[in-house]
């Protein structure tokens, strides 16, 4: 699979036909229906005519060809956009960008174009580039010849990031300019950030409750996450009990994460310990920070052993051991600019930072002294131009005994141990050795993440 396959495919997946136009199929944070957002033109009789009546019945239809069926529908009262109430789709995971599209920002349109209509692979995809913003409406001009029957079709369709799969900017509204002067093939758009904001103002209420956010389902519940966590290369001579041992993670996960904790609520309380400086906001949404976010929970209170798991021992984990998440290739050390020049907000003294990006490397463990090598080598601490970063890079470093790397993490303490684990994973045992499991996975996960208690501490 190569990364615009993947892309492709999630994009094609979300795209919809409606009516006449397109639109974006998308889960809200309630489990019981998702969304389809798209050009508010796309619902009237006469889609050249504001003031004409809505259709009675729409045409609704996914990219695999089944009918969707609309269960309400809410409008915005000036414009040009709708959104629809369908029933639940959980496998669809996208992400609404909520940064503004500058100058030589590319992105995809992707939709169902008339022209294409009667094919069977009706589904289509062109690339645009962003040239202007005039009056909240995205003007976007294509990048090839395209002909006015080649967009239309398009209207309410999705305008992705065209490197970042399943990041959608905005809705395509209309062609742009008079077309029955001229045609050159430009498009306005509306932003994604205008379909938040219709459903968080909006008084509709759907079966007496106020409309779901839009938001990744997977921050309604860990329970969207944990089947992801702990994914662990099979390495041992016994699968069935590295399978078992990931489980009884799973599982701890399960019954004393998410019974108490709630991703969306811990992101309300603790967003400025989850932001990373200078990454794109989106990204705090992101599936695989929360599922990284979950490791770190579950091996902390392994080795912390708290009484209560709760909203303060969250926040002491943060103080502690605090996750660093850059969503894109890369090892953190390439990054290391994005971990040291924000301050690290109420971060204790000899904390661990745990960083994770999308590349897995081999180191565990990068000492204090190390850092201040691949600083120097790396000359964030030198710009003149920003005494705010030099003070925060000095600060930071003092602070942080140690950078740990998540991936290699779980590769250092689970996947090279299996000596250690072997005797305690039988499944005929459970759960007799369960009390010993859980200290020996302490032991080793403790070895890079124990906090040392500087004497004053409590």
């Amino acid at each position: 699979f190569s990364m615009n396959q993947i892309a492709g495919s999630i994009e094609q997946e979300h795209s919809v036909v409606v009516n006449g136009g397109s639109g974006v199929l998308i889960q809200s944070m309630s489990k019981d229906y998702a969304y389809i957002l798209t050009a508010k033109h796309c619902l009237h009789t006469d889609k050249d005519d504001p003031n004409s009546s809505f259709l009675n019945e729409h045409k609704v239809v996914s990219s695999h060809g089944e009918a969707i069926e609309v269960l309400d529908i809410v409008l915005h009262g000036t414009k040009d956009i709708a959104i629809l109430i369908v029933p639940p789709r959980d496998n669809i995971e996208l992400m609404l960008s909520d940064v503004v599209l500058t100058n030589n920002d590319k992105v995809k349109l992707c939709g169902y174009p008339a022209d294409r209509r009667q094919e069977q692979s009706d589904y289509a995809s062109h690339t645009f580039n962003y040239s202007d913003t005039v009056n909240g409406e995205i003007i976007l001009s294509p990048e090839g010849a395209l002909s006015e029957d080649n967009i239309v079709g398009f209207s309410g369709g999705g305008l992705f990031s065209s490197n970042q799969p399943g990041l959608l900017y905005a809705i395509e509204t209309k062609m742009s300019g008079n077309t029955d002067r001229e045609f050159h093939g430009n498009i306005s758009a509306i932003s994604a950030k205008e379909f938040i904001n219709l459903i968080n103002e909006s008084n509709k209420k759907y079966k007496g409750l106020p409309l779901a956010q839009i938001l990744p389902l997977h921050l309604s519940s860990f329970e969207h996450l944990i089947d992801f966590s702990f994914n662990v290369s099979k390495s041992w001579s016994d699968d069935n009990k590295l399978t078992f041992l990931i489980q009884i993670l799973k599982d701890i996960a399960t019954k004393e994460i998410q019974v108490s904790l709630n991703p969306h609520k811990i992101l309300e309380d603790f967003r400025h310990y989850i932001q990373v400086h200078s990454r794109p906001n989106h990204e705090i949404h992101c599936k695989d920070l929360w599922i990284s976010l979950l490791e770190v929970i579950t091996i902390s209170l392994l080795i912390d052993q708290p009484t209560i798991i709760d909203k303060n021992y969250v926040e002491t984990v943060f103080k502690s051991r605090r996750l660093v998440f850059i969503g894109v290739n890369g090892t953190w050390q390439q990054h290391i600019s994005d971990i040291f020049e924000a301050e690290l907000k109420d971060f204790n003294l000899g904390g661990i930072v745990i960083a994770k990006t999308l590349s897995p490397q081999s180191l565990v463990q990068f000492s204090s002294d190390r850092l201040d090598k691949l600083i120097k080598h790396r000359n964030i601490s030198k710009p003149v131009s920003n005494l705010d970063h030099i003070t925060n890079v000095r600060s930071n470093v003092t602070k942080i005994s140690s950078i740990v790397d998540l991936t290699a993490l779980h590769a250092e303490c689970i996947e090279r141990k299996e000596d250690i684990f072997e005797p305690l994973t039988d499944r005929n045992d459970y759960p007799n050795k369960l009390v010993e499991l859980r200290l020996a996975l302490a032991k080793e996960y403790g070895t890079y993440l124990t906090i040392e208690k500087a004497s004053g501490d409590e």
